[in-house]
């Protein structure tokens, strides 16, 4: 090329970046320049700001709204039958739905909702195309049911549940790979009538309903009602879905504002994740805070999910010794996390030789057999141990050793299979049948299963068959022949 043209093409070359200069400049004030000319594209607010809630409000109550908390204890008086929800979304590009309902602009994003007597369960949900959030509402009108009204059992497709008709609020861990689970509501008669997260459970269906669970926790309602006068009790489930950062023991860059016992503070330290804690010999049981420094996280006190709402706290129950509390940060969106460990010592300060040898929260194999170690490296003894890997319970006795076959427990026999996890439902064991209840208790007399039929099942727990018991014919299956 000669010289003309290169001193050409370098004025060329001045002028577009004068232009393009120009351009840039006129951008800052005039963004649609731009796009009309095609050198950009519109840049969209991010799935993770146009996903949330910008106020949400109720004209009976008041609450307490942050936009990235999800989950609200709201109480009404008994003589609201109705309550006014309006949950205006972020972003222009989200929609909301109240329980499945759409709400839009024209609606002002508000929906009346009928509330009956106890609990009633609302959620919010808040989407685009991308992504989506659930606000969940649980509204309690009047006070806690306390009618003579019970449900028989409650038994599940995954985790596991020590039922007893007279508790109300229980807490289930179930796998990440759990996104649905069956719930079975058997009430304590057929008169009465079993909703599960407000869908009528009928008896044909053996009183069971399939609920979709997202990450994290799950509020669930079970409520048994009759009719003829209008007493009814809740049950609460809070299921909490586990989330692949559970099994993993990273420590990413989020951390606690701060860890408080009781009235002790103790000020995290970024680069801490360890804290030692000396308490009197007559501690039993401690009021454990762990105060995020962003309201998004999730915080675990020992795999149990506290919120805002409970003040990021939970009641750790101690034992005279060491005691290990393991506290999780949690960033779900981000896959993030941060493990903390809270080592509190009850009592006289004992110096324990360090060994790396020690395994904590695991099965160990030990002298041909099982055994579990908690978390301060000690095997449990005498006690139920719920495993989440397995979704089953075990019972490691007083040597520690894990318990295989038939178990007596506090009077109540129990069968744990090879593997020691505890049995529910029909088994089978040496040729004869038994019937174990939701809470792997052997059953004996007369049962009836979530089928309608009936089986005797005599004073060891073996089922009958071919007989006759007071007058009733039992078939060659075991059912009472009608």
């Amino acid at each position: 090329m000669n010289e003309w043209g290169g001193k050409m093409n370098n004025k060329i070359k001045q002028v577009i970046a004068i232009a393009l200069t120009m351009i840039s400049i006129d951008a800052l004030y005039n963004f649609d320049a731009l796009s009309k000319l095609g050198i950009v594209s519109k840049v969209y607010a991010s799935e993770s700001t146009s996903v949330y809630l910008k106020n949400l409000s109720l004209n009976k109550s008041d609450i307490d709204f942050k936009e990235d908390t999800f989950y609200y204890d709201v109480k009404v008086d008994n003589d609201v039958d109705e309550i006014k929800i309006t949950a205006k979304p972020k972003s222009d590009d989200a929609t909301v739905s109240i329980d499945d309902d759409f709400v839009g602009e024209n609606d002002n994003y508000r929906k009346i909702v009928s509330l009956e007597k106890g609990n009633n369960v609302v959620r919010i949900k808040v989407t685009n195309d991308e992504d989506y959030k659930i606000y969940t509402l649980n509204i309690l009108k009047g006070e806690p049911d306390k009618d003579n009204i019970y449900l028989n059992n409650i038994n599940l497709s995954n985790g596991s549940i020590n039922f007893s008709k007279d508790i109300t609020n229980y807490n289930i861990n179930v796998k990440e790979s759990a996104d649905k689970i069956t719930i079975g509501a058997v009430p304590d008669s057929d008169m009465y009538d079993v909703t599960i997260d407000g869908a009528k459970a009928n008896k044909e269906d053996g009183y069971k309903q399939t609920v979709d669970l997202i990450k994290g926790k799950n509020l669930i309602i079970v409520k048994v009602k009759n009719n003829k006068n209008n007493d009814q009790r809740s049950y609460t489930l809070n299921i909490n879905r586990e989330n692949s950062l559970d099994n993993r023991e990273n420590q990413d860059d989020i951390y606690l504002d701060y860890i408080k016992v009781d009235d002790r503070k103790i000020n995290v330290v970024e680069n801490e994740t360890e804290y030692d804690l000396n308490l009197d010999e007559n501690t039993s049981q401690v009021d454990v805070i762990a105060e995020p420094e962003k309201l998004q996280y999730t915080v675990k006190i020992n795999d149990k999910i506290v919120e805002d709402v409970d003040k990021f706290k939970d009641v750790v129950t101690l034992k005279k010794g060491k005691n290990r509390i393991l506290i999780k940060l949690q960033d779900l969106e981000n896959n993030q996390q941060r493990i903390y460990t809270l080592n509190i010592n009850v009592g006289k300060v004992e110096e324990v030789a360090t060994n790396k040898d020690i395994k904590y929260n695991q099965w160990v194999f030990d002298n041909s057999a099982w055994k579990y170690n908690d978390s301060t490296g000690a095997p449990l003894k005498n006690t139920w141990f719920y495993d989440k890997n397995t979704g089953k319970e075990y019972y490691l006795q007083a040597d520690g050793t894990m318990a295989v076959g038939w178990l007596l427990n506090n009077g109540k026999w129990y069968y744990l299979d090879s593997s020691g996890a505890m049995q529910k439902g029909w088994v089978n064991t040496g040729g004869i049948w038994y019937y174990l209840n939701p809470e792997g208790i052997m059953q004996i007399g007369w049962f009836k299963d979530v089928d309608g039929k009936y089986y005797y099942l005599q004073q060891n727990g073996a089922m009958a068959k071919n007989t006759q018991v007071g007058g009733y014919k039992l078939g060659n299956d075991g059912v009472w022949v009608k």
